[in-house]
């Protein structure tokens, strides 16, 4: 892929995205836009006495269209659901993750994008 000619990064996820080239963190901060998923839950049982839905995805909301020059960074289920080269998701992978002490993700080496 060709990202020529990108001179805007839109983060569209609530939290700081942090990417580490190198010696480099590249810290691309929330928009205050968010796109989530919609979803359709309905009540299906119990497991152990804890109740349980059943969902189904529905299509993202907040996604702009298209912007030529700009890309967007999104969760990764909206990155697999529009499956579009200008949505991009951190690369939560093992190899792609960097992680705390605690566990807590504080960065990733790359972005992902799914076709």
């Amino acid at each position: 892929m060709n990202w020529q000619g990108i001179n805007r990064v839109i983060n569209l996820t609530p939290h700081e995205c942090s990417i580490h080239i190198g010696d480099t963190i590249r810290r691309i901060p929330p928009s205050g836009n968010v796109v989530r998923l919609n979803s359709h839950c309905q009540p299906c049982g119990e497991c152990d006495g804890i109740p349980v839905d059943i969902c189904t995805e529905g299509e993202p909301k907040g996604l702009p269209e298209p912007v030529k020059g700009t890309v967007y960074i999104v969760s990764s289920m909206v990155a697999k659901k529009v499956k579009r080269k200008d949505v991009l998701c951190p690369d939560t992978s093992d190899k792609g993750v960097i992680r705390d002490g605690g566990g807590y993700i504080v960065g990733v080496y790359r972005l992902q994008l799914f076709q």
